[in-house]
Parts: structure tokens; sequence; C-alpha cells
């Protein structure tokens, strides 16, 4: 997903006297292009190999910057990763949603190519999940919401958790499911996921257990049926606020509830 930059001060260590010692920020480095892969009609994944790699946990982010023309500096993007951060994460995955106007998206999504070099800066973000944090998990995404759960499931399965999780994931129509095939694969393979589809503009596809936008009887719907102890929100502000509330008045801990948001 595509979003503002954003910040990080993580904290890796401490000082002599005890007293917290911030992370050093992360440097800009150029990664070669490995891998352009067609996800959907306006959605793109790109394998990028990092020259100086990182460890970072699922959910977090890179940002991404590139030359526009007309602008005197580089624009840049923040991009979760849909990778996993196991067995190696010297190859991040990024899922960039072409949108309409944006001036970094579209050079990504439709003109990036195998063998090109990207700028890049991270890991940051504090919007994780790891096998410490426990389960079972609620993931409710939209469009290009799911990216950080996919690394947040791909890790589940290299590291062979049966953590359960249950995927609630929007999309327009079936054509613009990304990862769909994977998804599918997935869910048939692992015991512990379950992956609830709804379509906003097609009523009709028997693929989707929905054909609506995400609502507050969805939700509670499928928190009853999960079992849920922690829920992660990932897409636009409306939709993840209306999951927020609608999550902690049905009774989940507020300090259990994960939310990332994007434009």
């Amino acid at each position: 997903m595509e979003t503002e930059a954003r910040n990080s001060n993580a904290v890796s260590s401490v000082d002599g006297d005890g007293s917290p010692r911030k992370a050093p920020a992360p440097k800009w480095q150029f990664a070669d292009v490995i891998g352009v892969v067609a996800e959907t009609p306006e959605t793109t994944t790109l394998r990028l190999a990092l020259p100086e790699p990182t460890e970072f946990t699922s959910g977090q982010y890179y940002n991404i910057r590139i030359p526009v023309e007309g602008r005197p500096r580089p624009i840049q993007r923040a991009y979760s990763i849909a990778s996993p951060p196991f067995p190696k994460f010297d190859v991040v995955e990024f899922g960039i949603k072409e949108m309409e106007g944006g001036l970094v998206s579209p050079v990504l999504a439709k003109q990036t190519k195998v063998g090109d070099k990207l700028e890049v800066r991270g890991p940051y973000g504090a919007f994780v999940w790891s096998e410490d944090k426990g389960g079972p998990l609620l993931l409710i995404s939209a469009g290009s919401g799911v990216v950080p759960f996919m690394s947040m499931i791909r890790y589940a399965k290299a590291k062979g958790l049966d953590v359960p999780m249950h995927l609630l994931f929007s999309s327009k129509s079936a054509e613009y499911v990304i990862y769909s095939a994977e998804l599918d694969e997935l869910e048939a393979e692992l015991d512990w996921l379950t992956v609830t589809h709804t379509f906003t503009r097609d009523p009709q596809h028997s693929g989707a257990r929905f054909h609506r936008r995400i609502d507050r009887e969805m939700v509670a719907e499928l928190l009853a049926e999960s079992g849920a102890k922690l829920a992660y929100i990932c897409g636009p502000p409306e939709m993840v606020e209306l999951c927020e509330v609608a999550l902690v008045e049905l009774g989940l801990d507020p300090e259990n509830v994960y939310s990332e948001k994007y434009d």
C-alpha cells in the first residue's frame, strides 16, 4: 500500500546510565529490482534485493523515493512489506497499487522493470505481529491493505506456527483480489487460516461471502466466529475507524486493536 512517509523512533538498546538510546536511523540504499509481478489490473508486486538488509518484523514498511519531473527533489512514499522476515530478509516484496493522480505509485506499478534500481530506506513501523504477541487474530483489510497481512501469514507458515488467523478482505471484485491464487492455496493448506472475501462491486459472485463494504455487522459476525483476541486493521481511514470502534464496543481490549491507515 502507498501512504505518506512516516517516522520511526524505535529503541534498540540503552546507554550506560540505563536511559534509552535510539536505534541508528536507516540509511537510503539502492536496491535491485529482481522481480515484477502483475497481481491485478492496478496492483503490482516488486521484489527488491537489498545490498544492506536489515531484519524486520511482519507489518513494517519501507520508504521508496524516485525523481519526479518538475519537482526539485525526489518524492517518497511508504510501502508495506509483503514478504516474510524469515528465513531470509535480504529480498523484500512490496505490493504497489497504482493510485490515480499519484506521483510515485504509477511509476512503480506500471513503469518499473527487472534490472532497475530503486532508492529505499527502512524498515519502519509499529504495526507489527510476531508469535510472541499470540492470537487468535482477526485481520481486516481493504484493497492493498492486505499487503502487511501477507507478510504475517507467510511468516507464520515459514515458521511452522499454528496461531489461528481469520482474514477479512474487501475488494471491488474477484478480478481485483490481490494474491488471489496464493490465498486460495494457503487457506487450503493451512488449517489455522480462514479467508473471508467481501466484494463491493460484484453482487452475484459466489467467491465472496459478503457483497458490501465492511460494516459493524460483518465485523461482529467474524469476531465471534474467529474468537480473536487480537485485531489488526489496514485500509482507508473511514473503514479503519469504523472497525476500531466496533471491535472495542464488541468487547475487544483496545490495547489489542492495531490499525494502519492509508489514503
